[in-house]
Parts: structure tokens; sequence; C-alpha cells
């Protein structure tokens, strides 16, 4: 899957849900909806009851992961404790609670899945890291929760695109700066010979470009 399918496909599924989902009576149906809607109250009931904690639905999430995207801490401890898997992953696009904690700005998820362990190293189906995504998608909070929690900040996909390139090619300012300030090396490159600066000036974030080029 291409890196623009997985920005579309999840956006769009966290945005509709799968066909089918949250009006069904199934427990494991009522499950989902709960974890989605944060209903800890519903959804301790049904794990009570016996409904699955590691239930997929018709697009291949866990409630861990529903949870996660939607930013729902209460409901995660809640699944967790009852033994949901920390690293499970989406069917598409193979990610975790913590990346897509760190894609939808979910900076008190993304501390509360470090301190239970959660892998901040773990790639998706791209090879991005939730530190990648966060990066691109300028959340620069989460960004700060993850290199605390011992993300590595020069870590690459296979393109040779590092999270302060991935950042500075979307006009993050305030990342890049916060990435800057953390080490992130200025001068790496891509496989076609890019760096931050070059890729910043030519999407047109000059601002960006003479703060690395300063550097």
């Amino acid at each position: 899957m291409t890196r623009r399918a997985v920005l579309a496909s999840t956006a769009a599924f966290l945005l509709w849900g799968p066909l089918g989902c949250g009006g069904g009576s199934r427990p494991d149906e009522r499950l989902h909806k709960a974890a989605r809607q944060g209903d800890d109250r519903t959804l301790a009931g049904l794990l009570k009851s016996g409904a699955s904690v590691e239930a997929l639905d018709e697009g291949g999430w866990t409630p861990l992961l529903w949870a996660a995207a939607r930013g729902n801490e209460a409901t995660i401890e809640a699944l967790l404790g009852a033994g949901a898997n920390i690293e499970a992953v989406t069917r598409k696009e193979s990610q975790s609670a913590l990346t897509l904690a760190a894609r939808w700005n979910r900076a008190g998820v993304v501390s509360a899945l470090l301190r239970r362990g959660a892998s901040v190293q773990r790639r998706d189906s791209i090879g991005w890291t939730a530190l990648m995504w966060a990066a691109l998608k300028g959340r620069t909070d989460v960004v700060t929760v993850l290199l605390d929690g011992g993300a590595r900040i020069e870590t690459t996909d296979s393109d040779g695109n590092t999270s302060l390139i991935l950042a500075a090619r979307q006009g993050r300012v305030d990342t890049v700066k916060v990435l800057l300030a953390r080490g992130a090396r200025v001068r790496e490159k891509t496989r076609a010979g890019e760096t931050a600066e070059s890729l910043a000036r030519e999407a047109g974030y000059p601002e960006i470009a003479d703060l690395l080029s300063a550097r």
C-alpha cells in the first residue's frame, strides 16, 4: 500500500467506520462501538459477559486500536487490564495503537501506551514509526512524548526519509524546531539526494529552509 493510500484509507475509516459496524447486536460489535465512543460502563459489562477483547471488526481493527485512535484513555486502560494485546495492528496498514494515537494527536494516550510498554520503534506497512507519523502531521507535543519515550530520531524509511525531513517538507515549523533541539541531523539525505532544507524550500516553506540552512 502506498503512503497516499494509507493516509486516505485510514482517514476515511476513522470518520465512517466499517460498513455495518456499530449497528449490530453481537457482543463483539457492541464492544467495538463502546471502545470508539469511550462508553466504559457498557464496555465493562460486555467484557464481563465474555465479549472478546481481541475481536476484529470488518476493517480489521481491535477495540484497543479504536480506543487509541479516538483518544479514549480510560477505555484503553480497561482493555489492557482485560488482556488486550498492546502490539495488535490494523489489517491493512499494520499500524499499532501507538502509531494511531501519534497520528491523531493523542498525546495522553501515547504517554499511557509507552508506560505500558508499547514498542516505540514498531514500523507500519510503509516502514514508518509513530515518530515519523507525528512529525509528518506536525503533532509537536506527541513528538516530544515519543522522544522522551526512547524513539530514535534518525530512523529512516526505505526512501531515506527521516522525521526531520518529513516535518520540513510539510511545513511543520514547530515540530522542526523541536527535532533540531533534540539533535536531529540537518544534512541527512533521501535516496534521491534531497535534504530537509531543499525539500522545505521546494515546497514553499522558506522559514523552515532558512532555519535549517543556519544550522
